[in-house]
């Protein structure tokens, strides 16, 4: 299933439709030691105010957990949940920048994360959850489809 992400399909796990639905002006592919990204910009680079999408593909648990991102946040406890039938778990992080992100398990020690990011209290934590619950499930859909 992940095996068959790459730099050059990653950016395809959201629709053409739904990458416009979620408002995506950009989509910029990306890798790194054990995943692939797709950085879905709902902004221009040179916007003061970023907001959009990150979708990453881990292939280890070990990859997932070498990630960090260098933002002074303030996260709240990972919230476990089901999503598609699979174990997940939800945080949503505050500071400048809020973020929703939905870590679900693809089994075979895979991981598919979701993150959607905007501007802090430019949108309630109820619809950064939603958004990025709902694009995970969309992306979990087409990866099992693979």
């Amino acid at each position: 299933m992940t095996r068959s992400v790459d730099e050059a399909s990653v950016c395809e796990l959201l629709s053409q439709a739904q990458q416009e639905d979620i408002g995506t002006a950009e989509a910029t592919p990306d890798s790194g030691d054990g995943y692939v990204s797709c950085w879905y910009s709902m902004t221009l680079d040179d916007d003061p105010d970023p907001s959009g999408y990150e979708v990453t593909v881990f292939d280890s648990a070990k990859a997932l957990r070498e990630t960090a991102d260098a933002t002074d946040v303030m996260p709240t406890k990972a919230l476990p949940l089901r999503l598609g039938g699979r174990s997940a778990a939800e945080q949503i992080s505050y500071g400048d920048q809020w973020s929703g992100a939905v870590t679900v398990d693809l089994g075979r020690d895979r991981y598919l994360y979701v993150e959607k990011y905007a501007k802090g209290h430019s949108v309630s934590e109820s619809e950064l959850s939603h958004q990025a619950r709902g694009t995970a499930k969309n992306v979990l859909r087409h990866l099992l489809a693979r």
